[in-house]
Formats: C-alpha cells, structure tokens, sequence
C-alpha cells in the first residue's frame, strides 16, 4: 500500500518537472540569438541548472521509491524460494516452484503498469478537447469554394471584436473596413494599435469574437483553415525559411516546374537572369540551413518574396515585411511590389511611411479602430 500510494505521485511529479525542464531547454534555443545578443547567457544557464535540479529531485525520490520495493520484493522472493526449497525437500506444498515464480512476475508487472498509468494519463489530457485549445477544422467540405476564389480580392471587415483570449479586453473594437479588388491599402499606428491583430484575424490565427470578415462574399469564418490560409499570400517582417533547399521553401508540394520557381526567384532579385549570365550565389538547390541561418536578413525577406510570387494570390499582406532590412533590400522589395502585384489587392503594414505613401488608401489605427 505505501508503494502504491506514493509511487504514482512521484512518478506525476517527475513527469511535470521534466516537461518543465523540456520546455524552457527548448525555448532558450530558440532564442538563443536573443539571449546572447542582451547578455543575458549566465541567467539562463542558472535557470536551466535550476530546472534540472528540480527535475533530479523528483527522479531520485522515484528511484528510490521502486529500489524500496525492489529490496522488499526480491527479499520476499528469497523466502519464499527458500520455503519452496523446504516444503519440496520434505515433499509437502501445494505450490510448485514455477507457480510461486509466475506469482511474483504478476505481482512485479502489475505494479508496473500501474506506475505508468502516469504516461496513459497525460496522453488522455492532451487529447481531451477541453483541456487543450484546438483550431478550427482545417477542412469544410461543404463551405469549400472554387478552386479560382478569391477571383477579385475585395476584402469586407464588419463590426470586428478581436481578443487574444477570453477575459482580455479586445484588441479590435469593432472595426469595419472595405477593401475593393485591386485596391493597395497602407496601415500605419503605434505599437499597440492593432496593426498585426488585423492580420491575425484575416488568417484566423486568433478567431474573432464578433463580426464577419468577408472575401469576395464569402465569410472565412465558415471555410476550413486549410483552405483560407492557403489562398492568401503573406511576407511577414521575419521570414519563416525551413532546413532544406530553396526549392522546397518555395514549393514543398511540389506543384511548379522549376521555370517558374526561376522565374520568381529573377523577378524577387534573389539571383539574376539566367539568360543574362550574371553570377548566382543561390539556385533552387542551395542548402538552407534551420531557420535561414545560412542567409542574410534581406535574403530571407527576398525569398520570402519569391514565395509569394510562386503562389500568386489575388490577395497579399506585408506584415512590416522591410522594417528589419537595409535601404537596399527595402529598395528591391518595393519594386519589385509595384512591378509584380499589379491588379491584386495589397494590405500593408508599414514601419516607413516612405514606402506607402504612394500607395490608394493610408489607414491610420489607434487602440482597435481606424482612427482615419
């Protein structure tokens, strides 16, 4: 009974401090380019001793608990060995040896499994719906529009309310905004002012908490996020570029000849016409490493661009896409905007007013809402 009773609480125990330690051993590699670049290496080296620690404790108090049985099993095995040994020598008992052995592996694996009921319960907890938020289904077979839409690229805002998470104040306030096809509409405002929520809320990324927004007539609330997401393209100020080659960071799928991944890399100046013999330094097989590492910040933001390019959606955001490059890139990119995205629809949120100024409508947020 005590092992039993103190058995599964430690192992409960070592579970969740481990998965602690997991955790913030993942988080700072991740960032540690963040971490080295404010100094702040020795702090999160201290914490990750500290997890550890933690953790060591827990594993110790679990391995003790099951050498305690272990002594107490195996000595009780001796005994009972030692009696079987007896009774046969004197030719009474009504165990036979083999018996007495299949009794205490029953009695071993038994408390065994119970141990690692720890396991089957944190599954079960992941799985529960309840417990751990879920997305929106990634496919609606009856919502699912034509493979051509959007056709136009008119974007309706309605009366949207957007909160991070239930019992946060909104971050969109009943923003109501048309966007006719074709139309280049700069979005400006301070930190804070909902610039990037609007996005996340065109991607579903957070779901809205009143309102509609409408595509071509069509509400994305009711479309698969496979679908929406899939049919709006988007280069955001940090470029996401996956370990591989650059030919699967512009089609992983495998949907387009290499013509046309050339030719988006050309147009993005990412390398230079093939037909004009200038020197390449990347092709559609050059190694990118985790991350992009391997690539300048303007490369990656240039690649990203190809992408976009690639998909050829009638609708594009540019989520601060040049606020992390130099004048050069910045210059590439807006040309390459004004050159490329002709005749589709274009929501930009600008960190340099320069770059939008020419552009059909100037919105300015502040606090949730279009202030003008």
């Amino acid at each position: 009974m005590f092992y039993r009773t103190s058995s599964r609480e430690v192992k409960r125990l070592d579970s969740m401090l481990r998965s602690l330690l997991y955790s913030h051993f993942s988080e700072s590699l991740s960032g540690i380019a963040t971490i080295r670049a404010y100094g702040e290496t020795d702090r999160f080296v201290k914490e990750n001793a500290y997890y550890m620690d933690l953790e060591d404790r827990a594993y110790l108090l679990s391995a003790t608990n099951q050498r305690w049985l272990s002594i107490r099993l195996d000595f009780l095995g001796a005994c009972l060995v030692f009696a079987v040994a007896i009774m046969s020598a004197k030719g009474g008992g009504g165990l036979t040896p083999s018996q007495i052995a299949l009794c205490l592996t029953y009695l071993t694996q038994s408390a065994e499994v119970e141990n690692n009921m720890n396991a089957v319960e944190r599954v079960l907890w992941y799985a529960d719906t309840a417990s751990v938020p879920q997305e929106a289904a990634h496919g609606i077979h009856e919502t699912t529009p034509a493979d051509s839409w959007p056709q136009e690229g008119a974007i309706d805002f309605e009366n949207v309310v957007m909160s991070y998470r239930p019992g946060l104040p909104p971050v969109l306030k009943g923003l109501s905004l048309s966007v006719r096809a074709g139309e280049k509409i700069g979005i400006i405002g301070r930190t804070g002012a909902g610039k990037t929520s609007i996005t996340m809320a065109l991607f579903r990324l957070v779901e809205m908490s009143s309102g509609s927004i409408k595509i071509d007539g069509v509400d994305i609330s009711k479309l698969g996020l496979n679908v929406l997401r899939s049919r709006i393209a988007i280069i955001p100020q940090e470029p996401i570029l996956f370990s591989g080659t650059i030919r699967t960071n512009l089609d992983p799928f495998n949907l387009y000849d290499d013509a046309v991944l050339y030719d988006a890399l050309s147009r993005s100046c990412v390398i230079g016409d093939k037909t004009t013999g200038q020197q390449q330094n990347l092709h559609l097989d050059s190694v990118i490493e985790e991350e992009g590492q391997n690539l300048s910040v303007g490369q990656r933001s240039l690649v990203s661009l190809a992408r976009a390019l690639v998909k050829n959606s009638k609708i594009v955001v540019l989520d601060e896409a040049t606020a992390a490059v130099d004048l050069e890139t910045d210059s590439k990119i807006q040309q390459t905007i004004h050159r490329e995205f002709q005749g589709k629809t274009l929501l930009c949120i600008a960190h340099r007013l320069r770059t939008i100024i020419s552009w059909d409508r100037i919105l300015v947020m502040n606090a949730g809402q279009i202030e003008a």
